[in-house]
């Protein structure tokens, strides 16, 4: 697939609907979804990608990508329409945010949880759920089994 079909299948396909949700929270009736879709796009492109490069996958995809959508427009929001002293951000999406994204996260956790039980190796799996499930710190599980920092991030990252 092209670049252009990627960006195409990414953003007017997949998350088109993600845009839309938060585009009909923040902005008033009649917005032109398209137009806010393109300024995400754009902003994301800036410095050859720079702000899509930070996904680290320490969350899904769907999730990272909702969090980061929603604070643009909500930020586009401010500087645009705001200034004009136009519609206001509803305070309760603050709230709805929050529930939304640990529900999120609560899947994700699920799903790392089944791959993780998937590995074949005994040693990946146990790393696997002290770095990705219980969030230890990397120095201490090197200790505790016996390799260097970097040798568990060889590990991690094969694991990935």
């Amino acid at each position: 697939m092209g670049t252009k079909d990627a960006i195409v299948y990414f953003f007017y396909q997949k998350y088109l609907s993600v845009f839309q949700y938060h585009i009909y929270k923040l902005f008033p009736p009649g917005t032109d979804i398209g137009d806010l879709v393109d300024e995400f796009f754009l902003y994301l492109y800036e410095n050859d990608w720079r702000r899509l490069r930070t996904f680290n996958g320490k969350a899904s995809l769907n999730t990272w990508i909702s969090i980061i959508s929603f604070r643009f427009f909500r930020n586009y929001k401010h500087a645009k329409v705001d200034s004009n002293g136009l519609i206001t951000v509803n305070d309760k999406w603050e709230l709805f945010t929050g529930d939304w994204v640990q529900e999120h996260e609560a899947g994700f956790m699920m799903d790392l949880k089944v791959a993780i039980a998937g590995l074949p190796n005994d040693r990946d799996k146990s790393i696997a759920e002290l770095l990705l499930l219980q969030d230890k710190d990397p120095k201490t599980v090197a200790d505790s089994l016996g390799m260097t920092v970097d040798y568990l991030y060889t590990v991690k990252n094969r694991v990935i």
